[in-house]
C-alpha cells in the first residue's frame, strides 16, 4: 500500500479500529464506529483555543508550585505544606532518588509540555520554523505521558483523607490552582490531540512548501 493510501486511513487510540478518513464540514466531527470516541474533527479555530488553555494552565501551575497546598494543626503544632517544604522533607530524609523523580515528574515535566505546547501553536499559528516543530511535536509525544501532577495530587487527597481524624486541614490557594489545572489540562488533551496536531502541521507547511 502506497504511503498516499495510508495517509488516508486512522486508527482508534482506544479500540484500535481501523477507519478510512472523510472529509468533514466546518465544526464536524468524526467517531469511531466501535466505541463512538472522537477521531478526528475539522476545526479552524482549536489552536487559539488551545493555546489560551496552555497560557491559562501554565500561570495556574505557577500558582500552584509557589503558594501554600494545605495547612495541617494537630493538637495547636501548625505546619504549612507546599512544594518547595515536600522537597526539604524529602532531601532530609536523604531520600534523593525520590527527590529526583518528584522535580522530573511533578515540575520539570508539567511544564516543558506547557512551554513547548505554547511555542509549538506560535510557530505553527505564523508558518515558520518547520523543522523545530516537529521536534518538538515528538518530544511531546516521549514526554507527556512522564507529566505526573495528576498522580500527584490524588496522592495528596488520599493523605488528607488519613488526617481527617486526627488533625484540622485547611486547604490553600494552590489546592484550588492544581485542581483548575488538571481540569485545564483535560480539556487541552480532549481538545486537540497528537494525530489532529501532526494534521494541522501537514496543512500549514505543506500549503508553505507547494
Amino acid at each position: 500500500m502506497k504511503n498516499s493510501e495510508l495517509d488516508n486511513l486512522i486508527i482508534c487510540h482506544k479500540c484500535h479500529t481501523l477507519h478510512e478518513k472523510v472529509p468533514l464540514k466546518e465544526g464536524a466531527e468524526a467517531h469511531c464506529s466501535k466505541c463512538d470516541i472522537v477521531l478526528y474533527k475539522n476545526d479552524k479555530y482549536v489552536l487559539d483555543r488551545t493555546l489560551a488553555l496552555v497560557i491559562t494552565a501554565f500561570i495556574s501551575l505557577i500558582v500552584a508550585f509557589e503558594f501554600t497546598i494545605i495547612t495541617i494543626n494537630i493538637n495547636g503544632l501548625e505546619q504549612s505544606l507546599n512544594l518547595t517544604s515536600l522537597f526539604i522533607v524529602v532531601l532530609e530524609n536523604k531520600q534523593y532518588i525520590v527527590g529526583i523523580m518528584l522535580l522530573f515528574l511533578i515540575v520539570i515535566f508539567p511544564f516543558v509540555i506547557l512551554i513547548s505546547m505554547f511555542f509549538l501553536i506560535i510557530y505553527m499559528k505564523m508558518g515558520k520554523a518547520e523543522y523545530l516543530v516537529r521536534r518538538i511535536l515528538i518530544l511531546l509525544a516521549h514526554i507527556r505521558p512522564w507529566s505526573m501532577v495528576d498522580i500527584f495530587f490524588i496522592s495528596l487527597l488520599v493523605a488528607m483523607v488519613k488526617l481527617f481524624d486526627v488533625a484540622q486541614i485547611e486547604l490553600g490557594v494552590s489546592f484550588a490552582a492544581f485542581i483548575l489545572t488538571l481540569f485545564l489540562d483535560a480539556i487541552i488533551t480532549k481538545n486537540i490531540s497528537f494525530y489532529e496536531l501532526w494534521e494541522h502541521h501537514d496543512k500549514i507547511y505543506g500549503a508553505n512548501n507547494a
